[in-house]
């Protein structure tokens, strides 16, 4: 259900989401928005770790600097929503003041850097004077600074991720997992899907056996493990930390399980204090521990030795998830080697592989078990689960090798996205 409610010359969307939420709350919500046509004033405290930070935020979305920050995140490269969205505008009044927005705007986006002195020069002023409000906004986690220079990171994955990674509960950072979460769920993203993008893959488990006596996946887990001296877990998991700040709990998994780091990926949370570093016996005894909570790996599409993240994930909370329940999984996940295939002279139709399977490939019409071989990932949870021992998994059709590494990942997939861009060019002329 959607309401409009019509500010002269703006129109805001408040969606009723999934979770039941309350019309009075979304209501308020449109009440702030409408606050800021009247350039009401909000005294906001922030706690920044042990330092409280007071400051004053106009809440006037039609101020040019929070305007001109919008566009910046409206942008394809920042996986952007559209820059007119209320809540990135609200989220921008959250995490910026007036005085730091108008600086961040000459930022450069999340894949270069620019250093002190070059923003400096940009905005024509000295380093001296522009160095505490970008050390400021480092701080709070909303821009990268760290290593060569300052950049913009996009909203999520990015900025969400870098905000909770300190795993820190307070007014300011539930506000911000607030109208993070709300703008997740309008589903902007999905625009980015109208052609497969395939960016990630599913990790399976370390199932050693499949049918016939062969490997279910020649790069599992423990590949990526033995494949690397450096790895890492993270703090939290900044989804299901976000869920924790509105008063909602995993159903799976506890929020201090965090996504596994390997390689200079591992080295780059380690360096923000987002993550701890771990040996491989103890990398494997969390492995098992996560499997155990039925959760979804799932990486960037590149080589068991290249520099990776794994992201253990469930549906409850997850928003990577959330977006591929919605949509086909073949737009954001590449073809598995391995797909799982049900005996139905097995099968008992007594619904085990219902609840580890994230993806919702398994359901039950009435007492009868089904499944939708299209939304499998190969994770092998349901042939874990199934005490029939009526889930097996076979090899799938379509199956391309990960790229070797994240650059040549990004080279695989420029080709289609270039021409996707052509053709979308072509037609609006």
């Amino acid at each position: 259900m959607t309401h409009q409610l019509h500010l002269s010359r703006s129109v805001i969307c408040i969606c009723i989401d999934k979770t039941g939420q309350s019309p009075t709350l979304f209501m308020r919500a449109a009440c702030r928005r409408m606050e800021t046509r009247n350039n009401t004033y909000i005294k906001m405290r922030t706690h920044i770790g042990t330092a409280s930070i007071n400051k004053k935020v106009t809440m006037n979305y039609n101020n040019a600097a929070y305007r001109n920050l919008a566009k910046k995140y409206s942008l394809e490269a920042m996986i952007g929503p559209d820059e007119g969205e209320s809540l990135l505008l609200e989220l921008l009044v959250h995490c910026f003041t007036i005085e730091e927005a108008e600086l961040a705007a000459h930022l450069p986006i999340f894949y270069k850097t620019h250093t002190l002195e070059k923003v400096a020069r940009t905005v024509g002023k000295e380093p001296a004077d522009i160095k505490p409000l970008l050390d400021a906004m480092v701080s709070r986690g909303v821009i990268r600074g760290r290593g060569k220079g300052y950049a913009h990171l996009p909203i999520l994955p990015g900025m969400f991720e870098n905000v909770l990674m300190d795993n820190l509960d307070t007014p300011w950072h539930r506000e911000f997992a607030r109208i993070a979460n709300r703008l997740y769920e309008t589903g902007y993203v999905r625009k980015y899907l109208e052609h497969p993008t395939r960016v990630v893959r599913t990790v399976p488990l370390n199932l050693e056996q499949g049918p016939a006596g062969t490997a279910v996946d020649p790069d599992r887990v423990e590949q990526m493990i033995r494949s690397h001296d450096l790895m890492a877990v993270l703090n939290n998991c900044q989804c299901r930390h976000a869920r924790h700040l509105e008063g909602q709990e995993c159903k799976r998994a506890d929020r201090l399980d965090g996504c596994f780091a390997f390689g200079n990926i591992a080295t780059l949370y380690i360096d923000r204090g987002g993550a701890r570093a771990v040996d491989r016996d103890s990398m494997r005894s969390i492995v098992k521990d996560r499997i155990s909570k039925n959760l979804t790996f799932f990486a960037g599409n590149v080589a068991a030795g290249s520099a990776n993240q794994i992201c253990t994930c469930c549906e409850c909370c997850c928003h990577m998830l959330g977006q591929i329940i919605g949509v086909d999984p073949g737009l954001i996940v590449t073809t598995p080697k391995f797909r799982a295939v049900v005996n139905e002279d097995r099968c008992t139709d007594c619904g085990r592989c219902l609840a580890p399977c994230n993806l919702r490939a398994h359901t039950m019409e009435g007492k009868r078990h089904r499944y939708d071989p299209s939304r499998c990932v190969g994770c092998g949870l349901c042939v874990r689960a199934c005490p029939a021992a009526a889930i097996d998994m076979f090899e799938t059709d379509g199956y391309r090798k990960p790229a070797a590494d994240l650059k040549r990942l990004a080279v695989r997939l420029a080709p289609a996205k270039i021409m996707a861009v052509i053709k979308g060019k072509l037609v609006r002329k």
